[in-house]
């Protein structure tokens, strides 16, 4: 019924008003010019989910970790600043849970900490992750911002029903495991077939078995119980996934927002596709094929400069307050 930005402004507008409903209908009608106003009843609810989870978004209770208030007059003075820093922000971006930025902090000081006083070597993490490619070389452009004073009235013509494969892959400093390729919806089945795959070959290459880590990240087929207890059979506590440490009681939570982080999205999916496209391929085995025989031409040299990277974006994070960054050039 509101947009994000009409429920944005009710939030802080109620707060900053010591929740009176009544003075926070009349702003909202001034500040959207509209003639009348949530209830009382809609006021309190949308206020009263944002502190349950953060977000007016997301009505999960617990989606991204431990159940807290995350409206404070810290975080509102935080959300206020951004305002005020960076006017053209989108409210969607403003709307990220606050809770979800500290998420992101506490996990990269806890990598940190384990990486410098521990001497814990990043590169035994498999970080995993999956990826649309469609046969016409369509890219998604859902992070793109375009910012001006006028409406440019800019459109891109796509094909209604695209050709398109899943591919999942892993990658650390050792290689690539995979591709794997889904051309139905990823379910939770699905996923666990490929983490059998997964893991079959995994065992051969690790000659210290079972010491290497495995990440994922939230996607909603890979948090369920049957693909917890695979990961918790075959890794243990050295598992990077969000919700693994509630189901299981060990590992580490992978945090939520953080496509920046995976060596996937900030470095092979990029680079596939940069490679793949060019070559046109005609069908969806050819497209198969120029990807495994792409994964296959990347050194082992490039991918200890990803995990290096990683590293770097760790300590950028940390400088920018867990606020998500440009991307860093390896």
């Amino acid at each position: 019924m509101y947009s994000i930005e009409q429920r944005v402004f009710l939030v802080l507008e109620y707060h900053r008003l010591k929740e009176s409903p009544t003075a926070t209908r009349r702003s909202f009608q001034a500040r959207f010019n509209v003639p009348k106003g949530p209830d009382a009843k809609t006021i309190r609810t949308l206020f009263a989910k944002f502190q349950r989870t953060g977000s007016v978004t997301d009505d999960l209770v617990g989606n991204v970790g431990r159940q807290q208030t995350a409206v404070t007059p810290e975080n509102v003075a935080t959300v206020s600043g951004i305002i005020q820093q960076n006017p053209m922000s989108s409210v969607r971006r403003i709307a990220i849970p606050v809770r979800a930025v500290q998420q992101r902090v506490d996990f990269a000081n806890q990598m940190l900490t384990m990486i410098d006083s521990e001497g814990f070597d990043v590169g035994c993490i498999w970080f995993t992750d999956e990826a649309h490619f469609h046969l016409n070389g369509f890219v998604n452009k859902q992070n793109w911002r375009f910012w001006g004073s006028e409406n440019p009235y800019w459109c891109e013509a796509k094909p209604l029903y695209s050709l398109k494969v899943t591919v999942w892959a892993a990658v650390c400093s050792r290689g690539i495991i995979g591709p794997f390729f889904i051309r139905e919806t990823v379910t939770s089945e699905r996923y666990v077939a490929i983490l059998e795959q997964f893991v079959a070959t995994q065992q051969v290459l690790e000659d210290r078995p079972r010491t290497e880590w495995f990440m994922q990240d939230g996607a909603r087929p890979h948090r369920t119980e049957q693909v917890f207890r695979f990961l918790d059979e075959y890794f243990g506590n050295r598992v990077i996934a969000l919700e693994y440490p509630k189901f299981t009681g060990a590992g580490m939570d992978w945090p939520p927002y953080s496509p920046d982080f995976t060596p996937c999205d900030y470095f092979l999916w990029g680079t596939l596709k940069d490679i793949v496209y060019p070559k046109h391929p005609a069908t969806l085995d050819e497209l198969e094929s120029a990807i495994c025989v792409t994964c296959e031409s990347i050194s082992v040299e490039t991918l200890r400069n990803v995990m290096a990277n990683f590293i770097l974006r760790l300590r950028h994070l940390c400088c920018a307050n867990g606020e998500h960054f440009e991307n860093i050039v390896m």
